[in-house]
């Protein structure tokens, strides 16, 4: 890839966006850019052969971007017109022209001369003090509400531009991008007025802003990567895991605004999820902190649906775009520090609790240890109690025993007397020795009374039973 093409077609880029009032990426993406550098076309049937050029973009843009090519070339190939003694068209020689003045971008301080403001675009002269030189001058209307200067005849300014001369007049003008007046006191004057116009559209009304959330973690960052307020702020951030986002700005001077808005609305688009974006730039004068004290940065900043921290070092007046910011602090440090604070204060929890909870537990393995102990000399007493114990059971055992052998052999000996005294009393023994046992109806007969004449006896003898009839009682 021409890295040298690829340089001159995105300031061309830049440039043709601000010429026709549009944002650069619908004159050509990146991509496309990065294509026509790496195939250096060299003309316009290979120009079309490049993703992103159509019929309608090559008749817009082709002679810019084949000039472009062509001159990056090698500076040998620029066309030398008394060399080839080349014969342009007229528009082509415009476009050759215009395309060689975009190196004459410059800083051109003058007093206004006169004003015609037509809405989208605004024509001015700018002329010396003292002398009768004159440049006249062109604005996109875009490009003067982001300058956030009213222009009036007599008010002393510093133009950034280029010079470009308009095809169908042929006039040429010095194409401006950017205005800011001269002077501390003209700045000091400007930043009040604005001030006030913004305060009584309440702006910076504490009811608008919105919270910075605890325990922020996805962070948009916008500031320059060469200032000392990318190191600051990074190095502060401690070890808790942001997530950044980085989008390289300028920071200094009045021609940064661009940058710093055009970061704001790339990460609102982009990056809605962000937690925070967070604007930092060390400090500065009033002159050099200009950007932040613009119109459309206030306004980009306020209408922000994500959360916006200004860490703006300052000398003399808190800038604009910090008191519309939703937290302001004076520091790029003082910006990482707040966005720790919530981590700070719960990881210093954290530790508290840990402490506690150590204590707690040495409390508890303390009496854990002593109950231990307590219990070990409980066990031991228990031992040597049922090593007592079981010497006495042992004995009670011996005795057990000993008197339950005796009651064994009194109940045996008493038995052996019951036993004796039923076979003396038993009845059918006395039937052996010739008694006998007259019943009736499975009754012992005791007495005459208890039978009559015709009952039926049963006798029991020693060897049998008898069956009897009365036929006769008698009385004693």
């Amino acid at each position: 890839m021409n890295k040298i093409i690829l340089e001159k077609l995105k300031k061309w880029q830049t440039e043709r966006a601000r010429r026709d009032n549009v944002e650069a990426y619908r004159v050509l993406p990146y991509s496309t850019l990065e294509e026509i550098a790496r195939r250096e076309p060299q003309n316009a049937e290979e120009l079309l052969e490049v993703k992103g050029i159509k019929e309608k973009k090559l008749a817009r843009y082709g002679k810019e971007i084949l000039a472009i090519v062509n001159e990056a070339d090698g500076e040998e190939n620029i066309v030398d017109i008394e060399k080839e003694d080349r014969i342009f068209e007229v528009g082509e020689y415009l476009d050759y022209l215009n395309i060689k003045l975009l190196e004459s971008e410059a800083k051109i301080k003058g007093e206004v001369s006169s004003v015609e403001n037509r809405g989208n675009y605004i024509f001015f002269g700018i002329k010396d003090k003292e002398g009768e030189s004159l440049l006249n001058c062109f604005i996109w209307g875009n490009d003067y509400s982001m300058s956030g200067v009213d222009l009036e005849e007599g008010t002393e300014v510093i133009i950034w531009g280029y010079p470009n001369v308009y095809k169908p007049s042929g006039r040429m003008s010095f194409q401006t991008k950017l205005i800011e007046v001269v002077g501390e006191g003209a700045l000091k004057k400007a930043y009040d007025e604005l001030k006030r116009k913004l305060e009584a559209e309440g702006i910076f009304a504490p009811e608008r802003k919105k919270i910075i959330p605890d325990f922020s973690h996805k962070i948009g960052l916008i500031t320059s990567h060469q200032g000392a307020a990318i190191g600051d702020f990074t190095t502060n951030l401690g070890s808790y895991g942001f997530d950044i986002k980085f989008y390289s700005s300028r920071v200094e001077g009045k021609q940064a605004v661009f940058d710093l808005v055009k970061a704001m609305k790339w990460f609102n688009k982009n990056m809605p999820d962000l937690d925070a974006i967070v604007l930092v730039r060390g400090g500065g004068s009033l002159e050099s902190l200009q950007a932040f004290n613009t119109e459309s940065l206030v306004r980009e900043i306020a209408d922000s649906k994500i959360p916006v921290l200004a860490g703006v070092g300052h000398e003399q007046d808190v800038t604009l775009a910090a008191l519309a910011a939703d937290k302001m602090v004076s520091t790029p440090t003082g910006a990482a520090v707040e966005l720790t604070k919530s981590w700070d204060e719960a990881a210093n929890k954290v530790d508290a609790a840990e402490r506690e909870l150590v204590s707690y537990l040495s409390g508890i393995f303390e009496r854990f240890d002593q109950a231990k102990i307590r219990l070990h000399r409980e066990f031991e007493k228990i031992g040597q109690a049922v090593f007592y114990s079981r010497e006495k059971i042992d004995g009670f055992s011996k005795n057990v025993s000993i008197i339950f052998g005796r009651c064994i052999s009194e109940t045996r000996e008493t038995i052996r007397n019951i036993e004796s005294q039923l076979n003396l009393n038993n009845p059918e023994r006395q039937l052996k020795l010739g008694y006998s046992l007259v019943s009736l109806r499975g009754k012992i007969v005791r007495s005459v009374k208890n039978v009559n004449i015709g009952d039926d006896l049963n006798i029991k003898v020693g060897d049998g039973e008898i069956e009897s009839e009365i036929r006769k009682i008698h009385d004693l």
